[in-house]
């Protein structure tokens, strides 16, 4: 592509996404609304100086996290890589895989603009009861967890494969002065089911683990009946492969969700039986 067409197609890419934007905003249902407002704000970097304060905190203690040399055991129960094909009896096994927690912070925590919109998410949308799967050290938790602090209300539970992770995890929610967060340790097959059950209605979900196809799939029918009048469902990674790629297209295509947002890393499925027209919207962020 000619350096002539990038620079044309540059502005194009960004009045699309603001129109699309704005379609998103004028869908008629709150989350919808919340969305539009999340973005724009993420997108802005726009916080005020309490939102700054927790956000300023975690990226600190990400630096802190992401040059650790201490070398950490720990279980990987996911699909391991862009091209395995493994069963899910493979992946309930596990493997056993040691690395220094900076490279895990690195490679397993999601970057600082996609924890910022979590945090922008949770502060528009304001949920109660939320779960998050896939702690790894806890920065996407911990702006999770930060942005229920500042509404005042809610409480935050992350399921966590690994007990070495989950250990990192609780102790950077401690360091941050975090109660509004705890941690499940356990493979998700086995820990999902009672959480959901305590936890009902479920009004946000943050799935970032296993990156499984079928995994994924099965995730959402599980969770969906557990799920408030109106929530928020948030899937990591969609193109992480195709078979992830699959997942999201079939979800995004259930008539049983009112409004799908493809951001490009991240899909957002919002549940609302209100919304009597389907509509799928494509924003791509980066």
């Amino acid at each position: 592509m000619s350096i002539i067409s990038k620079a044309v197609r540059k502005p194009h890419r960004m009045f699309e996404r603001s129109l699309n934007l704005y379609r998103l905003s004028r869908n008629g249902d709150r989350i919808s609304r919340s969305i539009q407002q999340s973005v724009r704000a993420a997108l802005k970097c726009s916080l005020t100086p309490e939102e700054e304060y927790w956000i300023d905190r975690v990226e600190n203690l990400r630096t802190e996290m992401n040059s650790s040399t201490m070398q950490i055991t720990r279980m990987d129960y996911g699909a391991r890589n862009h091209d395995s094909n493994l069963k899910l009896d493979e992946m309930r096994a596990g493997v056993e895989v040691t690395d220094t927690l900076g490279h895990i912070s690195q490679v397993a925590s999601k970057p600082s603009f996609w924890c910022l919109l979590l945090f922008k998410l949770i502060r528009t949308i304001q949920p109660d009861s939320c779960i998050e799967m896939g702690t790894a050290v806890g920065l996407s938790a911990a702006c999770q967890a930060a942005a229920l602090t500042l509404n005042g209300h809610g409480s935050l539970v992350s399921l966590e494969g690994a007990a070495s992770l989950a250990d990192i995890a609780r102790n950077n929610f401690q360091q941050l002065g975090l109660d509004s967060v705890t941690i499940t340790v356990g493979n998700f097959q086995d820990t999902l089911a009672d959480v959901l059950a305590a936890r009902r209605p479920v009004d946000f979900v943050f799935i970032d683990g296993h990156h499984d196809e079928h995994a994924t799939l099965a995730y959402f029918e599980q969770i969906l009946p557990f799920l408030g009048e109106t929530a928020l469902l948030v899937f990591d990674d969609i193109t992480w492969s195709e078979g992830m790629r699959r997942a999201w297209n079939t979800i995004a295509g259930d008539k049983r969700v009112g409004v799908t947002v493809d951001l490009g890393l991240v899909g957002l499925c919002i549940i609302d039986n209100s919304i009597i027209r389907h509509r799928n919207f494509n924003i791509p962020l980066h």
